[in-house]
């Protein structure tokens, strides 16, 4: 006979033993759509198949994660197997940090015990942008309709999207809803007025979409066929090396004759270089014409690369900026000098040589001073030419020329010498003339100039 301390415990044993063995859940979960756009709080949506091997429970589920949990609150889950549309939704600062995937844990907990069940779930987190292409058709010459096709790329629902396309064939409004990875052709009208005057190539088509709060652009590329089929593509790269790719494909479905045109002018072409060899070359007065031929089959092209290399042309382009903004400077300057030098022969045989300035005014000019400076190991000889009026200890020369007038000049000149030999090339420094005009200190610098050693020649002094 069990004696009641006995029969207290038994009891207590047993409903511990029940609190901890009240449930035992399997899960498997079904993919009803698991991309979360990243610009909205749109749920990632699963359907569990719930096994509860244990009696009926009220059960609730959630994440300790930044991600809520749908059904709120508690549920409840019957013996055997159970259905339940699970949705999540990652928060605002998870769609802003990961793009792709992201796995995390979810635990479904029972209301009447301390059992948990623990699992994760993979979610994918793409922007609006990536989850949506748009293609537009070919399209024929005086086709009054274009097709373009708007494609789901990922599982996703995507219900009323609005979207405005834009080219320049076209501008058309239109609202399409996709299930996962589903393609639906959009028809707009073409405005055949503006067709005409188009010619034949790639054109962009832009499509801006907008679901619920979330807005993006697409571009699309519609090749414009030219009457018989033909697609026209021509890339351009470069600046100084320019080079030109031009494509011709057969887009349709009988054989047709491609042709390729190039201008260049008689200039250009010297500089031009072309990938294949031109069917033919025809010249017309300034312009040179090359020309290539060929029958495609469907889908077959010909391609055609041209490069013109105009770095002789824009150096040479440089050279006349430059003559020409000195031609600009030297005629805007209202006083020029100009420096020469001469080999002296001297009886002593001293290293020697006569210094000419020369300044010539092209305005009236006032308080002129023109300034030399001695090379270095050199003297003057002030037994010649024009004395300075000072000479400072920079060993520079100085002369007082007073005022002239539009069209005057003055022309000084001086002998330096020294007694150490010189060969080779001597270079004298440029001379410095400062004066006023219309009240306004200038300053002017003549030219550098020169003389070489063995080949000077001239009079003794």
């Amino acid at each position: 006979m069990i004696n009641k301390k006995s029969l207290i415990l038994l009891v207590f044993t047993s409903i511990l033993f029940l609190s901890f063995a009240s449930a035992d859940l399997s899960v498997s979960k079904e993919d009803k759509g698991s991309i979360v756009i990243a610009e909205l709080n749109n749920p990632a949506i699963f359907e569990f198949t719930i096994n509860n091997s244990d009696s009926p429970d009220s059960f609730e589920i959630y994440s300790l994660l930044s991600v809520s949990m749908s059904p709120k609150g508690t549920f409840a889950l019957l013996s055997g197997s159970n259905k339940l549309e699970v949705k999540a939704y990652p928060s605002e600062e998870i769609r802003e940090k990961v793009e792709g995937f992201y796995n995390f844990e979810y635990q479904i907990k029972s209301m009447s015990s301390s059992y948990i069940f623990k699992d994760t779930l993979r979610v994918k987190i793409v922007p609006l942008k990536n989850i949506l292409e748009i293609k537009p058709v070919p399209l024929q010459q005086n086709s009054p309709e274009e097709i373009i096709t708007v494609r789901n790329t990922e599982n996703a629902h995507l219900y009323d999207l609005k979207i405005h396309f834009d080219s320049v064939f076209f501008e058309s409004d239109g609202v399409v809803s996709l299930e996962p990875y589903e393609s639906k052709n959009i028809t707009v009208s073409v405005n055949l007025d503006k067709t005409k005057k188009l010619l034949a190539g790639p054109y962009v088509v832009t499509a801006d979409v907008q679901y619920n709060d979330a807005k993006t652009r697409l571009n699309g590329i519609l090749k414009y066929l030219e009457k018989e089929g033909t697609s026209v593509m021509t890339e351009h790269e470069g600046f100084i090396v320019r080079k030109t790719i031009i494509t011709k494909t057969n887009e349709g479905n009988v054989e047709t004759r491609a042709k390729v045109e190039v201008k260049r002018d008689i200039i250009t072409r010297l500089v031009t270089i072309n990938s294949l060899e031109p069917t033919r070359t025809e010249r017309k007065g300034l312009f040179v014409y090359y020309t290539w031929e060929r029958e495609l089959k469907p889908t077959e092209s010909i391609i055609v690369s041209t490069t013109t290399n105009y770095t002789f042309p824009f150096i040479l382009a440089i050279l006349v900026v430059f003559v020409a903004l000195l031609a600009k400077i030297y005629s805007n300057t209202a006083l020029v000098v100009t420096k020469r030098v001469s080999f002296v022969k001297t009886k002593g045989g001293e290293f020697a040589l006569k210094v000419r300035l020369c300044a010539r005014a092209k305005e009236h000019v006032d308080k002129i001073q023109l300034i030399d400076s001695l090379p270095g190991l050199t003297k003057l000889y002030e037994k010649f030419g024009n004395k300075p009026d000072r000479i400072d200890g920079a060993r520079r020369l100085f002369w007082n020329l007073g005022s002239l007038n539009a069209g005057e000049e003055r022309v000084l000149s001086y002998i330096i010498y020294s007694k150490m030999s010189v060969t080779g090339r001597f270079e004298l420094p440029a001379a410095t003339a400062v004066f006023q005009k219309d009240g306004k200190n200038m300053e002017v610098w003549s030219n550098r100039t020169f003389f070489v050693a063995e080949t000077a020649r001239g009079d003794a002094y």
